[in-house]
């Protein structure tokens, strides 16, 4: 049988059924938010009875939970913890967060060794309904010892003299303030001196007048030296030592024993400073010795018989070929302030022979030093400073160079594009005074060269205070053709300050391989550079015989 339905039908079914809809109604009310569940990683509700004290947890601990919901999702978390006892309002002290694990820092109560902590989590569902039954469990824990190490880019180096800085970082896994001291002892001492917890950086200031061969230290603090009141017994003069540390946090738990040097790692030898003078051996160059000789013999012969010399070498690393192209070296305290300068403000004189200075401000040693130069000078400090004059590779490096506002120079020169990047000095080149020294009314005698020298170029010295007191008669290349012809350009090689705080000398005196003169008096006199020199000496106020 076909049977056939008419278009209008699914129409007046539908107004039917709402009809009679209308007509019966329905009863009840939309279902309740169900609320979340949670649960966490850790089964038993409490692990203290399962645990004695040596087995304790850290109180840095990783817990991981989760949550669900039977009518939606769960879109947060709310994580608590508590003193064990402590029993917190249901709403008070919860933390949100969107992770299902984290590394959690149990909270012990400041001063005990060991406790036990509640850690509870709620889910949080879409509607915002929060789980009415936290999961918890209660952790029993430990204090973690604290950890103490020294900064590695501030050590000293292997040898110093009597002042001695150290710096160090501290942390604590409950927190910094629960740091309750640091201790610090020399060598072989029991006596540990206590600083407090946020001392991070000490400079120990040796009294190097004593006639024994073990004095105090004096303790300072922070770079800007503030003056503790204590003292560290049992620094050994001229000998190696040995430095502890330790942080200790409220428990009295302490962290590992710190010690410089590490052992079997090296040494940390302290020298006793022996008089007023300090020769500065930074010719960095592995024929040191030959230039060391003769500066020093120009020294003796000028100062008082019985005057001490104390040569500190900072050669090393050596410098590959005339770029300087080397670290500074690390026979160099790591901090400008205080150690370095305190070091040399130790002296009076300081005699510094250098193979470049004003090339590289990074890489020389100059210009760290000249940084930390201004309590050497406030002290009546005098420099005597050896050192070619070279141009910078690049010259953004001229800009704030110490090395440069420390000596008597007011500049350096400019080549012309035309000429080759340097300028020479022929055999028998003059040499001749500008004007006389200040302090004294002598002028330098007249020199000449031995041989054909390259490598360091005249400079400016043209202010009332940067007196050109030397010029040399230096000749020039074209880069085309290679013409020579004298150069017209400023020409001095010698220069003391007006106030005669520093005096520049520029040419190299000596043959670093032969050990022979390069500089000699126009009579064939060897001894004139000598003099010239200890004449400068002179009008700096170097004691003298």
């Amino acid at each position: 049988m076909r049977v056939s339905f008419s278009p209008l039908l699914p129409a007046l079914l539908f107004l039917f059924v709402l009809a009679t809809g209308c007509d019966t109604g329905f009863d009840g009310s939309p279902l309740e938010n169900q609320p979340p569940e949670t649960e966490l990683s850790v089964k038993d509700s409490s692990l203290v009875d399962n645990i004695d004290d040596r087995d304790r947890l850290s109180s840095t601990v990783f817990v991981s939970w989760s949550g669900v919901d039977p009518d939606g999702f769960v879109s947060a978390y709310e994580i608590r913890f508590s003193e064990t006892g402590v029993f917190p309002s249901p709403d008070a002290g919860w933390a949100r967060t969107a992770a299902t694990d984290s590394l959690i820092l149990l909270p012990i109560p400041r001063g005990d060794q060991f406790g036990d902590v509640t850690f509870e989590v709620r889910s949080i569902d879409n509607e915002g309904s929060a789980d009415p039954s936290p999961a918890r469990t209660v952790f029993p824990v430990k204090n973690a010892p604290p950890t103490l190490a020294l900064n590695g880019f501030e050590q000293p180096p292997d040898t110093t003299f009597t002042i001695i800085s150290f710096s160090w970082e501290v942390n604590d896994p409950e927190g910094v303030e629960n740091i309750a001291r640091i201790e610090i002892a020399l060598n072989d001492s029991t006596q540990f001196l206590s600083l407090p917890a946020d001392v991070n950086f000490i400079t120990l200031v040796a009294n190097s007048d004593a006639a024994t061969p073990e004095v105090e230290a004096e303790l300072f603090t922070g770079r800007a030296l503030r003056r503790t009141g204590e003292s560290l017994p049992g620094l050994r003069l001229n000998a190696d030592n040995v430095l502890y540390l330790r942080a200790v946090d409220q428990t009295d738990t302490t962290s590992a024993l710190v010690r410089y040097p590490e052992e079997e790692v090296g040494t940390w030898y302290v020298r006793r400073p022996t008089g007023r003078v300090l020769y500065v051996n930074d010719f960095r160059k592995n024929t040191w010795p030959v230039v060391q000789a003769y500066h020093l013999d120009i020294l003796r012969g000028y100062l008082p018989a019985n005057e001490a010399i104390d040569i500190w070498n900072i050669s090393e690393p050596f410098a590959s070929g005339s770029s300087g192209a080397q670290l500074r070296s690390d026979a160099l305290p790591a901090t400008a302030e205080p150690m370095l300068s305190q070091t040399l403000a130790l002296y009076e004189y300081v005699y510094w022979v250098s193979t470049n200075t004003t090339n590289n401000s990074i890489s020389n040693n100059l210009p760290f030093a000249a940084g930390a130069s201004s309590t050497f000078f406030e002290q009546g400090g005098r420099m005597m400073v050896h050192t070619p004059i070279t141009l910078p590779s690049d010259p953004a490096d001229l800009l704030g160079n110490p090395a440069i506002l420390l000596l008597p120079l007011t500049g350096l020169i400019t080549l012309p594009d035309t000429l080759r990047p340097s300028l020479r000095l022929n055999a028998a080149a003059p040499i001749v005074a500008d004007q006389p020294l200040p302090g004294t009314g002598v002028s330098l005698p007249a020199l000449k060269t031995t041989g054909f020298i390259i490598g360091t170029l005249p400079y400016l010295a043209a202010t009332d205070n940067a007196l050109s007191v030397l010029t040399a008669e230096y000749t020039y290349l074209t880069r085309l053709g290679s013409r020579q012809g004298v150069w017209p350009g400023v020409s001095t090689i010698a220069s003391v300050n007006a106030d005669r705080r520093v005096g520049l000398f520029a040419l190299p005196l000596v043959n670093e391989t032969t050990g022979a003169p390069l500089l000699i008096g126009q009579d064939d006199d060897p001894e004139t550079a000598r003099t010239a020199v200890k004449l400068m000496l002179e009008s700096l106020g170097f004691p003298k015989r």
